[in-house]
């Protein structure tokens, strides 16, 4: 949670209500059939009305601050006496103020009653939270009619139910500051009763430099710009959109910017309101760029920067896009970004799942982003998963089928699976709760952890809603199979499994080497227990709540579901997700992919979609989101929705009106590159010909985008660097575990890192190419002809060892140590490795021909121009051309100028952000 909400919540609850402003009492703007608000129901003294526990006196006592975190509301309460955070569990509370050991109301002698006497006490300290109210107040009075009637508690059974909240206004744009509006809050009861409860809410503003409102839900505008603020009663959480235009350019002022598509139309709506004016379309070099690295995660090369500038067609960008969808690179890095969503960890799979289970859940992930998989049916295939692939597979061929996908020697093809069961396998899901902070953070885009403990403060769920949902995943689980029949494949695999002899990981070493070799060894598998058979003619009470309700499978704010009558309680979840009004689904993906392209999301934290943290254009939300399930849940259709927009392609120079807008989105926010696309940049940039085909035929294994599970090193990708540069490491459910932020580490490696230096000068690259005949080189550049001839020998060589330790391997079977067959698994990994790579060089240098000779500039301005295009996608202007000259000029010789030229590039602010 943010702080500011924290701080806002805190500072609202807290504050005393000692009087309640004139102006709602007054206002006309209630309807007639609307109950009017407590503050003048119970402002006489011979009111008979008797208020309710849930509809008044909880609401009050949480307006009061006595149910807030730094009161008795907190984890542990205070002096003794605690209530649920903000008053939403009326059971808990009612015990705590009437059947506790010490009450505190007295039904006999009302006026006695501790929760009237301290918090309406002039007796300094008698009372640690201060005087809340006066004795003559109507809040007194509405708390002590409670009690004279009995204190009676919330008969869920036949008291009316909390159905909604309505906010008027429900926008409001304010001309200049200063100027004031009050808001008014009813609440609809499933009754048919509606009553203006504007005295008993609690409010909050999300920008106090916009606006601030105080306890009484009076708005006072402070400076220009937009926030929202917000209105909390009961189980309702409703916000207000609140603007002062940052310049007179609003409404007919505002100049004739057009709107190529329903986007730009929707978010220059919004930027009409407010002021702002929309930033002119960028350049092609900016676009090809931003588009290349935000779709592919790669930077384009040279020689497309030269062909797209030189393109005429009016409609080359929308066609660049579809060509960037259709790159290998693009399934590569999206892929990546699931996995990071999904939590793809090689750590948290480590024991709980088969070996290889993070590459086979990247490779089954990486073929449906290739083959442009629905979203929807991605995600059904990660939420409907088990281990075994159909009804009648008994354990022994599950295991079969398992070792098929592990051994060595032409493994199965894992992706073709329907399901993926790895998501439920890892270490960090074992519990429900485990689970459902899960599953609610990557498929809604919603932090429950909150509601784990007690309400949530910014939204509706209560801790009753989370043990509801958690209940879908109580039957969920993994494990072995059939124990005797693992114990049979253990004893045919000839593993020793004594405790006394053995540790637990040389067990777990000793299977994964028989599993590789092909020998059938027992798996750990995801399958879904039978639900327990209550006694007929009574609940199931397997699951109980503290307070003593049954828990069923209840979606979020959706119908408890009858979990017998489905073999998997997450079929009907999946059912739910699909719901064209579902509110979170699809929204939590669009939500995620914009902010991926524009730096923020339309809820922004992305991963944080509460009823509090409102979208900033929530009718751009509604329209993405409901498109996109019309198109069937399209993830390209949504990417050429966003990228072929002007709002995407607008430059990053921004005007006097838009300088400070980091969130209505009129100007593209320069940001960080991500850690993988950083690393991969810099590779890209100062990579020979063959190495940029090699590179881009198969990202996935040449790429820091592509496949990088955990941090260990492959394929020569540095993960030291990928973490100097915020790679997640995928243990926690939080987007923030990626970091974009710039740090000192980050600047010491691109200007002194030793890898750096290597990449820059390194055999057969870009440099090594261009000054092969130029002064001040030591060796010149091999003859490509040589180098496929060299490289073909090495793969022959390569070929022909594996095949010797194989034999060798086979000859020596059961006399081989663990330690020599974990050295041999290692080296054929190693060795496969190296032969998938030197396979791909030769291809590229055989299908390229000439593109295995570097076209060497024939002049300093032209080197000069290549590195540019190599690093910034564009020529340089005209001083910096000047300026690279006459530093080449003194340099110690045209070689090492060439080297400092580039290592000042990739040093530039301009290089490691996208713009």
């Amino acid at each position: 949670m943010r702080r500011t909400h924290f701080a806002l919540v805190a500072a609202c609850c807290l504050a005393p209500s000692l009087a309640f402003g004139a102006a709602i009492e007054k206002s006309s703007d209630v309807p007639a059939k609307v109950l009017p608000p407590a503050s003048i129901r119970f402002e006489s003294p011979d009111v008979k009305e008797v208020p309710s526990l849930q509809r008044h006196v909880l609401p009050l006592m949480g307006r009061l601050g006595c149910s807030g975190r730094a009161c008795h509301g907190s984890f542990q309460g205070q002096g003794g006496f605690r209530l649920s955070l903000f008053g939403y569990d009326f059971k808990t509370d009612f015990e705590a103020i009437v059947k506790s050991e010490t009450p505190r109301v007295d039904v006999k002698k009302p006026a006695e009653s501790m929760i009237l006497a301290k918090t309406s006490s002039d007796v300094e300290d008698e009372h640690g939270g201060g005087k809340r109210m006066e004795k003559n107040s109507w809040q007194y009075r509405l708390i002590s009619k409670w009690i004279e009637a009995g204190a009676p508690a919330v008969d869920e059974a036949k008291d009316p139910t909390f159905v909604k909240m309505e906010v008027r206004p429900t926008e409001i744009e304010y001309v200049k500051p200063g100027e004031t509006t009050q808001l008014h809050v009813v609440a609809h009861w499933s009754d048919g009763t509606i009553e203006d409860v504007t005295p008993l809410c609690r409010f909050q503003t999300n920008d106090d430099a916009v606006a601030k409102v105080d306890v009484n839900g009076v708005i006072t505008c402070v400076g220009k710009g937009d926030t929202h603020v917000v209105a909390f009663y009961d189980n309702g959480v409703v916000p207000v959109a609140v603007m002062l235009p940052v310049s007179d350019q609003v409404g007919p002022k505002y100049p004739n910017i057009p709107a190529k598509t329903k986007v730009d139309e929707l978010v220059l709506t919004k930027l009409k309101k407010i002021g702002v004016v929309a930033s002119d379309v960028c350049t092609d070099e900016e676009f090809l760029r931003r588009a290349s690295l935000d779709v592919t995660g790669v930077l384009p090369t040279a020689d497309e920067v030269r062909a797209f500038l030189a393109d005429k067609s009016p409609n080359k960008r929308a066609a660049k896009v579809d060509e960037l969808l259709s790159r290998p690179a693009y399934a590569a890095w999206w892929t990546t970004k699931l996995s990071d969503i999904l939590g793809n960890s090689e750590n948290q799979l480590r024991n709980s799942a088969p070996a290889k289970a993070g590459t086979h859940w990247y490779e089954w992930l990486h073929r449906r982003v290739a083959d442009n998989v629905h979203y929807d049916d991605i995600v059904e295939g990660i939420v409907l998963a088990v281990s075994r692939t159909s009804p009648d597979q008994d354990y022994l061929e599950y295991c079969q089928e398992m070792t098929s996908y592990v051994r060595d020697d032409k493994p199965a093809d894992f992706t073709a699976r329907e399901t993926m069961p790895y998501y439920w396998m890892r270490r960090n899901m074992r519990t429900s709760n485990e689970k459902a902070l899960s599953f609610s953070y990557a498929f809604l885009g919603v932090r429950l952890q909150c509601a784990e403990c007690h309400k949530h403060p910014f939204d509706q769920w209560s801790q009753y809603d989370f043990q509801h949902f958690t209940a879908f995943f109580d039957r969920i689980t993994s494990g072995t199979g059939d124990r005797e029949i693992a114990k049979e494949l253990i004893a045919k695999a000839g593993v020793e499994t004594d405790p006394k002899k053995v540790g637990g990981a040389k067990i777990r070493a000793d299977l994964d080497r028989v599993a590789r070799s092909g020998g059938v060894v027992p798996f750990s598998e995801l399958y879904v227990r039978a639900p327990k058979a209550a006694p007929k003619g009574k609940k199931d009470k397997s699951k109980v709540a503290a307070a003593g309700r049954v828990l069923t499978p209840k979606v979020l704010g959706g119908d408890e579901i009858v979990d017998q009558n489905y073999d998997d309680p997450r079929e009907p979840l999946m059912d739910w997700l699909r719901q064209k009004d579902n509110p979170y689904f699809a929204r939590a993906f669009v939500n995620r992919v914009w902010a991926h392209y524009f730096n923020v999301g339309i809820v922004e934290p992305a991963d944080d979609m509460n009823l509090a943290n409102a979208p900033s254009n929530r009718e751009l939300l509604d329209y993405l989101a409901a498109q996109f399930v019309e198109h069937d849940y399209d993830i390209k259709w949504l990417m050429r929705e966003i990228v072929n927009s002007d709002t995407y392609q607008r430059s990053w120079l921004t005007n006097s009106t838009n300088e400070f807008d980091l969130r209505n989105f009129s100007h593209a926010v320069p940001r960080r590159l991500p850690a993988e696309v950083v690393y991969d940049a810099v590779v890209s940039a100062t990579a020979g010909q063959s190495e940029l085909a090699r590179r881009a035929q198969d990202p996935v294994t040449n790429c820091a985008i592509g496949m990088s599970l955990s941090y260990t090193n492959r394929n020569n990708i540095n993960n030291y660097a990928l973490t100097v540069f915020g790679k997640p490491k995928r243990e926690t459910p939080c987007d923030c575990e990626r970091s974009n932020e710039p740090s000192l580490l980050q600047t010491v490696y691109l200007r002194n890192d030793q890898e750096m230096f290597r990449m820059i000068e390194r055999p057969n690259g870009w440099l090594d190419a261009v000054t092969a005949d130029l002064p001040g080189t030591q060796k010149k550049s091999s003859d490509p002809a040589a180098e496929l001839r060299n490289k073909e020998r090495e793969l022959a060589r390569m070929k022909e060892r594996l095949k010797e330790e194989t034999a060798k391997a086979k000859k020596n079977k059961g006399k081989v140590t663990a330690n020599e067959a974990q050295r041999l698994l290692a080296m054929k990994d190693r060795a496969k490795e190296k032969m998938a790579e030197l396979e791909a060089e030769i291809a590229a240098l055989q299908s390229a021909g000439d593109q295995g000779k570097q076209a060497k500039p024939q002049s300093t301005a032209e080197l000069i121009n290549e590195a540019y295009l190599r690093t910034f996608t564009r020529y340089p202007t005209k001083d910096e051309l000047a300026t690279a000259e006459e530093y080449m000029k003194t340099a110690e010789n045209p070689a090492t100028g060439i080297r400092d030229l580039v290592w000042a590039l990739l040093n530039t602010k301009e290089f490691v952000v996208n713009h």
